[in-house]
């Protein structure tokens, strides 16, 4: 047999810690350890799996922005034909007044005045013309101001003697609303 002494004070000897004790220390550092390792896989596996949904996310951002570009493109052409069936609208509703704004020019036009350029809108008409002396773009002038109720005013916008010698005139015609 072995047989040891210790020849030290009982207060010196170092104690073992019980058998008990140690076992109960390794079980948990065992329990931590399986924690720690089954919270990092898990934790893992939910990176991987938000990682996946931004990928899903970032593909169906860039498919909602290429339907929204497309959207954009479709409201553009909408609003487009809606100004279209708007000024229709307008036109149609005052076609009577157009239809005589016509005939008027066509009545009272001086027969050496010629009309190159008209420029229609709701408020106003601008017109360019030529004609050979100023005392037929006077006479228009005067024949379209005696219509009061359709015009506000006609006013020259310019008056040039051009190639030759016909005079070029621009004239604003401002119309009275209904």
């Amino acid at each position: 047999y072995r047989v040891t002494l210790n020849l030290l004070p009982r207060k010196y000897i170092a104690r073992r810690t019980p058998n008990w004790a140690r076992l109960f220390f390794v079980v948990v550092l065992l329990g931590f350890s399986a924690l720690y390792l089954f919270s990092y896989g898990i934790l893992s596996l939910r990176v991987q799996s938000l990682k996946q949904e931004i990928n899903t996310l970032e593909l169906r951002a860039s498919h909602l922005r290429e339907e929204v570009e497309r959207l954009k493109k479709v409201q553009d052409e909408v609003t487009k034909i809606e100004q279209r069936v708007r000024l229709l609208k307008s036109l149609i509703v005052r076609e009577k007044d157009w239809l005589r704004f016509f005939a008027i020019l066509g009545k009272h036009m001086p027969q050496d005045l010629a009309l190159s350029e008209l420029r229609c809108s709701p408020e106003r008409v601008e017109c360019r013309g030529q004609a050979t002396t100023v005392a037929s773009i006077a006479s228009f002038i005067g024949s379209l101001l005696r219509y009061r109720d359709f015009f506000s005013s006609v006013d020259f916008t310019s008056l040039t003697l051009g190639q030759d010698n016909l005079y070029e005139f621009g004239l604003i015609m401002e119309l009275k609303s209904p």
